[in-house]
């Protein structure tokens, strides 16, 4: 396994600290939306950001296969290359 170096341990303490302050920040807002009388508005927008979300992930999802050319009279082969 991969040591882990000073840069990597860097970064997730600062996403560790990003995430304590922006958590209760969200919940704060959303608790606001809907004591304001829009939580209809806050439901439509977690729908569509899921809804594109969701689109946004197919594309990499997708796994495309390459046609093979002429197929042998032997049978099945193997596409890896041996070099000699």
């Amino acid at each position: 396994m991969k040591k882990f170096t000073a840069k990597e341990f860097g970064s997730l303490a600062v996403i560790a600290l990003v995430t304590i302050v922006l958590a209760p920040a969200v919940v704060i807002g959303a608790g606001a939306m809907v004591s304001s009388g829009n939580g209809f508005l806050l439901l439509a927008l977690t729908l569509c950001g899921a809804v594109l979300n969701g689109i946004n992930g197919f594309g990499r999802r997708t796994v495309k296969l390459t046609p093979k050319g002429d197929k042998s009279r032997r049978g099945p082969q193997s596409g890896v290359a041996l070099n000699s």
